[in-house]
Parts: C-alpha cells; structure tokens; sequence
C-alpha cells in the first residue's frame, strides 16, 4: 500500500513539473527610431513546438499579414518583434508579438 501511495505521490509530482513552465523572452526591432503615425497597431500569433525539434513555421509571416490587415494604407514602420517562448516539459509554445506605427 505504501509503494502505491509513493508511485501516486510520485506522479503527481511529474505531472505539477510538467504543467509549469519556464518563460524566456527575446526581441529584437526592425526600426528603432520612433515614428509619429496615424495610429497604432499590435498582432501576435503562437503555436507549438515539441523537445526543440520541431519548431513552428511561419509565425512571423501570420502577425505581419496581422499587422498589414489592420492598417488601410498598408504602410507600417516602427516595427518592433517579440519572440516569447514557454517551456513544458516536452512541449514548448512559441508566441510572436509585433506592434507598428501605421502611416
């Protein structure tokens, strides 16, 4: 009985690990002088990847295609990208944040 109770405890343990996750965050910018605009606009995109082998496609071209959506003349500067990455235990997700001025 104390062996189950072990293996139940055990799970639950490897469960708890693998819901948490670490949060690493990177960036970096396409235009780094401000721009005074008509209004702003932001898109973000996400997917997953699994154990760093697979790695999610076309994240970046979705939150662009986003981007020039909400803005009717289609001219966007100050661009600036966000790549957010969470990491489960087997599984990370990929999220890609951009925000712009549009013109």
């Amino acid at each position: 009985m104390r062996i189950l109770s072990r293996f139940r405890v055990a799970g639950f343990a490897l469960v708890l690990m693998g819901l948490s996750g670490c949060f690493y965050l990177m960036s970096g910018t396409i235009s780094a002088t401000p721009v005074k605009g008509s209004s702003n606009v932001s898109a973000s995109s996400s997917d997953w990847g699994i154990l760093y082998l697979t790695i999610p496609n076309g994240l970046t071209s979705a939150t662009n295609g986003q981007l020039v959506g909400q803005c009717p003349s289609g001219k966007i500067s100050g661009v600036t990208t966000q790549l957010t990455l969470r990491d489960f235990f087997l599984a990370q997700m990929y999220t890609v944040t951009a925000t712009g001025v549009c013109q």
